[in-house]
């Protein structure tokens, strides 16, 4: 078992401009490199923005494919098996004084990563804020990430958990309020204000998010064109995807595929 020190990764790194508390590294894997268990001293968010692999964890393992955001915790034994060449993934390094500074916890990140409110979209902006624009503050950086881990209650009703699951699976329908309100046995009313409350949005909202995240895996699968893309997560036109991408990401869909 190794434990890598701040800005360490196991495959050929490039740092980003840091913030502060909030430093982005790029990692590139091009061969075979130590696949034991393994840690890292400072919590962090990671993209994967080409390849994947197989991450196994101590509570079990997952199949990681581009496009797809995952979180550690600081200390916490993982290992990756069956990369595909070449992978590459983004890393946000998170130093415990943002933590400190904002009281905060790392279990807040885990579960707003879990609950959907922080996801590859928002990975996505606070890169885009951080590397494209100039000056970037380090507080309003900080602010961005904390904006996407605020808790909305200390537990989320099962029903609005199982409401999730249901809108990750059907991601390219529309489901009505009025139809999931009779799915889960809750007033319409009710269902629109927990919605609200826990996801920091609208159902609407939500739904259109879901598009761009597929639209985001597309993109960096590299397998898709931007028009067959448009297509396949259900936009109207191309202008109306990559105004949608934009809005959600900060970046242009053909900025983000040239990454």
């Amino acid at each position: 078992m190794i434990n890598l020190e701040k800005g360490q990764y196991l495959g050929i790194n490039r740092p980003y401009h840091s913030q502060s508390a909030l430093s982005f590294i790029d990692t590139a894997y091009s061969e075979k490199v130590f696949n034991g268990w393994h840690a890292h001293e400072r919590a962090h968010l990671t993209l994967v923005l080409n390849g994947g692999n197989l991450e196994k964890r101590k509570s079990g393992e997952q199949a990681l494919l581009a496009g797809q955001v995952v979180f550690y915790h600081s200390q916490e034994l993982h290992r990756n098996d069956h990369t595909l060449f070449p992978s590459r993934n983004l890393n946000l390094e998170i130093d415990d004084t943002f933590f400190s500074r904002y009281d905060i916890t790392e279990e807040q990140i885990a579960r707003a990563l879990n609950s959907g409110r922080l996801t590859s979209l928002e990975f996505t902006r606070l890169f885009h804020e951080t590397v494209f624009k100039s000056p970037a503050s380090s507080d309003s950086l900080h602010l961005l990430l904390l904006s996407f881990t605020q808790e909305a209650g200390k537990s989320t009703p099962d029903w609005l958990i199982r409401l999730k699951d249901l809108l990750h699976d059907q991601w390219d329908q529309w489901p009505t309020l009025a139809e999931l309100a009779a799915e889960f046995e809750v007033h319409p009313v009710t269902l629109s204000k927990y919605f609200h409350h826990f996801f920091s949005c609208t159902l609407g909202a939500y739904m259109r998010k879901l598009k761009a995240q597929h639209a985001l895996a597309m993109i960096r699968s590299g397998h898709y064109s931007l028009s067959e893309i448009c297509h396949a997560c259900g936009f109207a036109d191309q202008s109306h995807f990559i105004r949608s991408f934009k809005d959600a990401t900060g970046m242009l869909p053909k900025k983000f595929e040239k990454l």
